[in-house]
């Protein structure tokens, strides 16, 4: 029996389409935009009732900017499981999201930054914090840029050359995404709990990136049984290290993480640009 045929497979595929369909309505995208406006007030609100005197609650912040930081982080949250939706479309849908999310954590950051000026503004004490906080800001912008003329040079091709093994490919896809979303999930869970309970959250969006990258790697591999076209396995590779490097990004200081990020995406470009430039051999399908 073929993989895509049988009762599990088919179980699990059901499962996973249904999640997406509710996730990408139009329905649940303004419930998650509600609440994104909620949890933005209501911080914004009982910070300043702590900064008047009225709420004491060790968990509430002073700093109102953590208000941004909270929605922000969240948003990044909801834009990790629209990525793991995306690993089924297609390779590229998904590195598009990366950038998207790596972007993001560079505005937040320049938040963060601003949050953290003292209240007279002296210029000495927050000349070097000005200076990342536009670093921050540009290196976010030239990877939006960046993302928009990758959607304008890309192409999706099809990498199989029959309807069996596409539906095969499709499906094995959607299986290793539903684990994706439960494994990212449950972190996201924890990470929250642990935040309301004061405890010493761990980084998520690193231990994010690093799944990632066993993922891709995992991709690669598997889109072997269905292509051996060289073109491909390189993309697809090509992805997997922009993967690793936008996790490096991660770890480095300012203003070395945003230039490593910022090459991350112009790499990403370049081999979409490439990629899409190379005659297809024959059996590639537009």
């Amino acid at each position: 029996m073929k993989l895509y045929e049988t009762s599990l497979i088919k179980t699990l595929c059901l499962i996973f389409d249904k999640t997406e369909h509710n996730w990408e309505s139009e329905s649940f995208i303004k419930i998650l935009a509600e609440v994104l406006v909620i949890v933005f007030l209501s911080s914004l609100l009982l910070i300043g009732l702590k900064y008047a005197g009225y709420v004491t609650w060790g968990i509430i912040p002073s700093n109102p900017f953590k208000s941004i930081e909270l929605a922000f982080t969240l948003l990044l949250f909801f834009e990790v499981i629209s990525l793991v939706f995306s690993l089924v479309k297609s390779v590229s849908k998904s590195m598009e999201i990366q950038l998207q999310i790596l972007s993001l954590i560079l505005l937040r950051d320049a938040f963060k930054l601003f949050g953290e000026f003292p209240e007279n503004f002296s210029w000495h004490l927050i000349q070097t914090k000005v200076l990342y906080m536009f670093v921050d800001a540009f290196g976010a912008l030239l990877i939006f840029g960046t993302i928009i003329l990758i959607r304008k040079h890309d192409k999706h091709h099809s990498i199989c050359k029959t309807i069996d093994k596409q539906k095969s490919f499709v499906n094995t896809k959607k299986i290793i995404a539903l684990l994706l979303l439960v494994v990212f999930i449950v972190m996201i869970g924890v990470d929250l709990t642990y935040f309301f309970m004061q405890k010493h959250t761990f980084n998520f969006f690193h231990f994010f990136f690093t799944f990632l990258i066993f993922n891709d790697i995992l991709l690669v591999l598997i889109s072997m049984k269905y292509s051996d076209s060289y073109r491909i396995l390189f993309r697809n590779s090509g992805y997997a290290l922009a993967t690793i490097t936008m996790r490096l990004a991660l770890e480095l200081l300012r203003p070395y993480s945003v230039i490593v990020g910022v090459m991350a995406a112009v790499f990403v470009l370049s081999l979409v640009f490439t990629y899409n430039r190379i005659p297809l051999p024959y059996g590639e399908k537009k």
